[in-house]
């Protein structure tokens, strides 16, 4: 859908495979050799994307909490791009249905779960759920969401529609196709763009249908 074909293919009713005299293995030991080198070289290349990206992402995180401390940014969040980006979010978590009301907050479950969207996008899905789902009470502003807010945080959490993400695409696809590698780069952010608004979409649609978590699925769906 973000990409349509709007042109007859070369390949539409046939399929014809060139011949490649170059990378044509000779035996079964030269094609399981040929397919062991290809799967080291995307993996350390998934690998070393990931670790550019997140270190990329803290060198950036670090800037910003060290500015922060100047205007005053800094307690009880630092200033980072998960808090940026969460107050960005914060219309579409709006949007989506979060509880309003819960607690002292005077913006309910808007604001929390706006930042673990945020958290997600940044970082990966991971490390959001894993905030999600923290038990403990103890300096953790996402702990007693209203069973509502968890289920619509579930589903706009539940994807890969992340920055770390993105060094797994580039780094699969150029291997395998990599006279592509420059198309793949130019497609990237789209594609995660694409891929966040997925999840919301699956978000608002739970947040639509499901309107009394605990009479819908039971006591033990807030757990």
């Amino acid at each position: 859908m973000r990409y349509p074909e709007t042109e007859e293919t070369l390949t539409a009713g046939r399929v014809v495979i060139p011949d490649d005299d170059e990378h044509k293995a000779e035996n079964a030991l030269h094609a399981f050799a040929n397919g062991a080198w290809l799967g080291i070289k995307i993996a350390g290349t998934i690998v070393c994307s990931l670790l550019c990206i997140i270190a990329l992402v803290a060198f950036i995180n670090g800037l910003l909490t060290w500015w922060g401390r100047y205007l005053n940014i800094n307690d009880p969040t630092p200033l980072t791009l998960q808090l940026i980006l969460g107050y960005l979010l914060f219309p579409v978590s709006f949007l989506l249905g979060v509880s309003r009301t819960n607690g002292t907050n005077k913006t309910g479950d808007i604001l929390p779960v706006a930042k673990l969207i945020a958290e997600k996008i940044i970082t990966n899905e991971y490390k959001a759920f894993s905030l999600l789902t923290n038990p403990s009470p103890k300096d953790n502003e996402f702990y007693g969401l209203s069973p509502r807010s968890q289920l619509i945080a579930t589903y706009a959490l539940c994807g890969f529609g992340n920055i770390g993400s993105l060094g797994i695409q580039i780094g699969i696809l150029s291997q395998l196709a990599p006279s592509r590698g420059g198309d793949v780069a130019k497609l990237a952010v789209s594609a995660l763009i694409s891929g966040v608004l997925a999840t919301l979409t699956s978000a608002s649609v739970a947040g639509l249908v499901v309107t009394n978590q605990l009479s819908s699925f039971g006591q033990n769906a807030s757990s």
